[in-house]
């Protein structure tokens, strides 16, 4: 009996995304075996008759030639086969396919291949992280590509030692061994690497989940010494006062979500924006000095186009990687600006946009908030991530409690 090969949407298989892979069924003596292709699809984006994502996908184009390449080389392969007269079940061709398929993608095609996926959808960060992790990786192997077959428990341990001698801290070597894994993990999902090569099931990453970072909070006198000093004759610093002092006032928000505010997430006194990293929507009642800073900026920059609230971005930052690299770029420059403010201001620790949510946090730990409610104005999921940015208690307060021993 004649094998077949479709594409088809598989339905009986939901994502955390809502969407269903995308899969080559392979039938032969009315039994079927499924083949991912690497690529995925809401039903709605679905054209069943044509067996690819209709046109309205945004990325039609891409998909449309990844499942074709895929569905020739599932029948070039099928057809050799028949031409031999070799009677394979539907089983045994998918595992030839498997097999194909995991020894032509390499280590390092498969981090491009989903550093390219991830910028065409807007994921801009991650991209970068992932290109960042290939990078430190590329130079751990003096750019040998690697199979995944060779992404053993030895390797990884020779990569974390590599990291080490490279100077680079607990917290930058656990995230690229943990995009590492996450780019395994997903492979292995898309079948592209066997489960058989996962080697973090026996190097565990537990050790870097309970890392100690460096306290960075300010106290309540020095936020007040940023707040009244005066910068008559250091006006190029005024930015990245308002930006850290707006930061601290509206619970600590983030560089990336101040730098996309726009006038019509203002209303009233009220502030009402959804935070890009989790999607989390937040309604904050605005404090007098921040409604100040807002009323500095109305006058300040009638003359934006793009709405936005902070001289960060403009109507010409159009795409997700040139909002992306403008962020960068302006966070870089505000951070400088910072330290020179923090030495005018007569501030020791080094002063970060950063610092500023670490700050709001630690204050209001210091003055007996719940650390429930403060996670919740943090917009963290859980009471344990709030723990990272509250400061211990400092010790000159632990030794006053000592002194209850005499």
């Amino acid at each position: 009996m004649l094998t077949s090969v479709k594409v088809i949407l598989y339905t009986s298989k939901t994502l955390s995304s809502g969407a269903h892979p995308v899969m080559l069924r392979i039938t032969k003596d009315r039994k079927s075996k499924y083949l991912a292709v690497g690529f995925s699809c809401t039903e709605t984006l679905w054209d069943e008759v044509a067996g690819e994502p209709s046109k309205k996908h945004p990325l039609y184009k891409e998909a449309k030639f990844l499942i074709q390449k895929k569905k020739l080389e599932a029948s070039r392969l099928v057809l050799q086969l028949e031409n031999e007269d070799k009677s394979l079940s539907a089983g045994e061709i998918r595992g030839k396919l498997r097999r194909a398929k995991s020894s032509a993608v390499t280590l390092y095609t498969y981090f491009d291949a989903v550093v390219d996926r991830l910028r065409k959808t807007g994921q801009i960060k991650t991209a970068e992280v992932y290109k960042d992790t290939k990078r430190n990786l590329e130079q751990f192997t003096r750019k040998g590509d690697k199979q995944f077959s060779e992404v053993d428990v030895t390797f990884l341990l020779q990569f974390e030692d590599h990291l080490k001698r490279a100077g680079k801290g607990p917290n930058t070597i656990y995230i690229y061994l943990r995009t590492l894994r996450a780019l395994i993990n997903r492979a292995i999902k898309e079948e592209v690497c066997p489960e058989k090569y996962y080697a973090f099931k026996k190097f565990s990453l537990g050790k870097y989940a309970n890392i100690k970072t460096a306290k960075r909070a300010l106290s309540k006198e020095d936020i007040d010494k940023i707040r009244d000093c005066s910068l008559s004759k250091h006006k190029e610093l005024t930015d990245a006062k308002n930006i850290f002092l707006f930061s601290y006032y509206c619970r600590g928000m983030n560089f990336a979500d101040m730098a996309s505010l726009t006038w019509k997430d203002i209303a009233g006194e009220r502030l009402e924006y959804v935070r890009q990293k989790t999607g989390e929507r937040f309604s904050i009642g605005l404090l007098p000095p921040a409604l100040d800073i807002l009323t500095y900026y109305k006058k300040a920059n009638k003359h934006n186009k793009g709405g936005y609230v902070f001289p960060i971005l403009n109507e010409t930052h159009a795409t997700p990687t040139a909002i992306y690299n403008r962020k960068v770029k302006m966070l870089r420059k505000i951070n400088g600006e910072l330290k020179q403010l923090a030495a005018h201001c007569g501030i020791e620790a080094e002063l970060t946009t950063y610092v500023a949510r670490h700050s709001f946090a630690t204050i209001l730990k210091r003055q007996g908030v719940n650390t429930s409610l403060i996670s919740e104005m943090l917009g963290h999921d859980s009471e344990k991530t709030t723990q990272v940015y509250l400061d211990s208690f400092e010790s000159k307060v632990l030794d006053e409690v000592s002194k209850g021993l005499l």
